[in-house]
């Protein structure tokens, strides 16, 4: 493999990977959460969006 071949491979993958983080944001957006977790963060048991509690 070529250098050029492996730079065009990992600007594909960071395409894939903004395709789905958009995909993760809508469906954690549309999602009934139900948080579980401590005094210092809470995740959704559904779609594992994180609320920060404490900083």
């Amino acid at each position: 493999m070529n250098v050029q071949k492996i730079i065009e491979e990992i600007k594909q993958l960071e395409r894939q990977i903004e395709v789905l983080q958009i995909q993760i944001s809508e469906i954690q957006q549309s999602c009934d959460h139900h948080f579980i977790g401590n005094e210092y963060y809470e995740t959704c048991s559904k779609c594992n969006k994180v609320n920060v509690l404490y900083y």
